[in-house]
């Protein structure tokens, strides 16, 4: 133990201190230079391959028929086509062949998606061919999707007429689809939205061609915060032209009888997405009339500060984040008009809970103006003097470092992005010179000295499961470290298990997961004065590595975190867009109403 004391950075810079504190043997088996490397097996085992084509492993009912034979396979082409085509590359012979000529005329669409793959086999053509009639195709539409999921096979495939054709059948069926349920259906148009972020914008969004302003409306009330940056820009661009068309505007849809009811969650997933510009235009008096609309459908969202947060229902904190957001504007009228509303409601609200929501929300803004006049009906509220947000806490060296030690935890998962992450992480800090010890379950990177600090990182090795994070926890505690920082390297239907890692005097989580925000009340519950990193939308491996990458250099240069300084880097050495979901933890408005509203419910 006496190794991770004071004296532990000692051991690593000279024969003399490992003389006069000798570590035990499993500390000293931490100074090995790196992970070892296993020799290759002399014979490899035979194995049957269960890899798809699409390099995603088969499920069971694929292995139930890989060994089942040509009539399980036939069965599997009847109850399964979309599985069948997936992995037919498993199953070469005549009969299973024959099998996936029958399944065509159930699944047309599953075999076009599947055309590469059937191309390669003798036979496979004629497959093709059938699953391209046209007639079949517009008869197999259902929601529409099926055609925009193969679409980059049909456009090699069909001609232009059959295409254009093809296409707005699809549009309008998804049109129907959405119409009939908007719940259901909004998630997979979100999700087929960010899968073609590699599309030219005019075939990405053509998807959108037969929706109403009001199906586009509510599309993005649903499914706008979990959306990539660029489709939430794109469905924003498309209703703005969708009502012109239509001779409408904004503030008819926020009165609307059939679009009021999703207008507070229209307005936070536009607005938190960074488009309150569009939102509220360059008319001062009709900004005004939408600021005071949105207002009276975000207030009955307002609860108690102890309620927690249920489905369908904006966190309060949440509410007075996105309308100090709205306020951030660049044109001066329009961010006058919207103060003069704000401050209206506060000077006449009669509920405490509305006028605390409304005061902090001014007091947010206040702090933001960096110069720039406010109103004078904003001014003499007094927001900041009434309702102190109070600082955010600060990542000194007394908070992250311990005996020159910063030690944090990393979570990994054991499925292909989780196993890709971790190989990433320790390419990356073995190209860095950091130190890489192999234990039971997990592994430990150890950073290079620098001015008498290092970065200890405790990761899982994904697979270990339970075990080997319980092994990582009762080794951290044999050795008496306590992370200060917790980070998770996974999908976001891993979080409860990163969840359980935060400690109440943790002083920093990341959560690079796609929608790390909504963690953020949970977060602050279990870590009250942790400051959070977290994705609004979409989190990226790539942005993670590089992200705390150039944290772990603050950390090691400066013994601290200044977010200046960590941002500044990042713009610099970051060129991904979805970059741009990342918020900074220090200037993060949900961030600090939560704890603004937290501190509001102690003392009201």
């Amino acid at each position: 133990m006496a190794v991770f004391t004071a004296g532990w950075s000692g051991v690593w810079s000279g024969a003399a201190a490992a003389q006069t504190v000798p570590p035990p043997l499993h500390s000293a088996e931490l100074m090995a230079p790196d992970l070892p490397k296993p020799a290759a097996p002399a014979v490899r085992a035979i194995e049957t391959p269960t890899a798809c084509a699409d390099h995603e492993p088969a499920g069971k009912p694929v292995l139930d028929a890989l060994f089942g034979g040509d009539a399980a396979f036939a069965e599997l082409a009847r109850s399964n086509p979309a599985e069948a085509f997936r992995c037919s590359s498993l199953f070469p012979g005549e009969a299973a062949l024959a099998a996936l000529r029958e399944a065509v005329m159930l699944a047309p669409f599953d075999a076009v998606g599947a055309a590469d793959q059937l191309s390669t086999r003798p036979g496979g053509a004629e497959v093709i061919a059938r699953a391209l009639d046209i007639g079949l195709l517009t008869r197999s539409l259902d929601s529409g999707l099926p055609f925009y999921e193969t679409r980059h096979e049909l456009r090699k495939r069909l001609s232009k007429e059959h295409l254009r054709l093809l296409e707005a059948q699809a549009a309008k069926a998804l049109a129907a689809s959405l119409a009939r349920d908007p719940a259901l259906m909004a998630p997979k148009i979100g999700v087929l939205l960010d899968d073609m972020v590699d599309d030219p914008p005019a075939d990405r969004f053509r998807i959108t061609l037969a929706l109403s302003s009001e199906d586009l409306f509510g599309l993005i009330a649903r499914i706008g915060p979990q959306l990539y940056t660029s489709s939430l820009d794109g469905l924003v661009n498309i209703l703005q032209i969708q009502l012109k068309q239509e001779r409408r505007g904004i503030l008819d849809l926020a009165r609307g009888a059939r679009t009021r009811p999703l207008w507070a969650d229209f307005f936070i997933a536009v607005v938190g997405g960074g488009r309150a510009g569009s939102l509220f235009g360059t008319n001062p008096a009709t900004a005004r009339e939408l600021m005071r609309e949105s207002i009276q459908a975000l207030l009955p969202a307002i609860r108690t500060p102890q309620t927690p947060a249920t489905s369908g229902m904006p966190d309060p904190a949440v509410v007075i984040g996105v309308l100090a957001d709205a306020m951030d504007l660049d044109n001066r009228a329009v961010r006058a008009a919207l103060e003069d509303e704000l401050a209206a409601w506060y000077r006449d609200a009669g509920e405490s809970s509305v006028k605390a929501m409304a005061g902090l929300a001014g007091s947010l803004h206040a702090t933001r103006l960096s110069g720039r006049p406010a109103t004078p009906a904003f001014e003499t509220e007094r927001f900041l003097q009434r309702h102190s947000l109070g600082a955010p806490p600060a990542l000194t060296a007394e908070r992250l470092f311990r005996n020159g030690l910063n030690v944090q935890r990393m979570t990994f998962y054991d499925d292909p992005d989780g196993r890709a992450s971790f190989r990433g992480f320790l390419r990356q800090h073995r190209m860095q010179g950091w130190a890489l010890h192999s234990r039971s379950g997990f592994v430990v990177a150890v950073s290079p000295d620098r001015h008498g600090r290092r970065i200890v990182i405790v990761a899982d090795v994904p697979g270990a499961g339970d075990a080997g994070r319980a092994a990582a926890w009762d080794w951290m505690a044999r050795e008496g470290l306590t992370p200060s920082i917790v980070v998770h390297r996974g999908h976001s239907y891993h979080e409860d298990g990163t969840m359980s890692e935060i400690a109440p005097a943790t002083a920093l989580v990341f959560w690079g997961s796609c929608g790390g925000h909504t963690r953020l009340r949970a977060t602050l519950e279990r870590a009250p004065d942790a400051l959070v990193l977290a994705t609004q939308n979409i989190g990226v491996s790539a942005v993670n590595e590089t992200l705390l990458g150039i944290i772990e250099e603050r950390l090691l240069t400066d013994g601290a975190i200044d977010w200046n300084a960590v941002w500044t880097d990042a713009r610099a050495r970051i060129r991904d867009r979805r970059f741009a979901a990342y918020k900074r933890p220090d200037q993060d408005s949900a961030n600090l109403a939560f704890r603004a509203w937290r501190v509001q419910a102690a003392f009201p």
